[in-house]
């Protein structure tokens, strides 16, 4: 199984630098899914892995905020990162979500709001 290669800082940042792929996404059909809120084809996930009111309902009681990124990663496929919106996340950050999340999990980030300058970092 491939790693995901780690973030490195961009010195002269596009804001859409994509790398190509090496092979096409596999159909919908094809998906092997095994989390409880997915089905194939379908990625269902929530605009954020934290809010109030979540630890002791759907994190574990006495679960450390740490670890509720690798516990939703065992429930979703995807989250959504709405703080992408505001600025971007540190090259670190973003290392640190790869580290603790499995390899097919994907993180659906907001554009972000552009006020006079071009985010850096990843």
């Amino acid at each position: 199984m491939n790693k995901r290669p780690k973030v490195e800082l961009i010195r002269q940042p596009t804001l859409f630098q994509m790398e190509k792929l090496e092979k096409g996404a596999e159909p919908a059909s094809q998906l092997n899914v095994e989390r409880p809120y997915s089905l194939p084809g379908i990625l269902l996930g929530t605009s954020a892995f934290t809010a109030n009111g979540w630890q002791g309902s759907f994190y574990p009681s006495g679960m450390k905020s740490r670890d509720f990124l690798s516990y939703y990663a065992t429930q979703f496929a995807t989250v959504e990162v709405d703080s992408t919106f505001y600025g971007c996340p540190s090259t670190n950050t973003v290392n640190n979500w790869s580290a603790r999340t499995p390899e097919d999990f994907i993180f659906s980030i907001k554009v972000p709001q552009i006020k006079g300058s071009i985010c850096q970092g990843i």
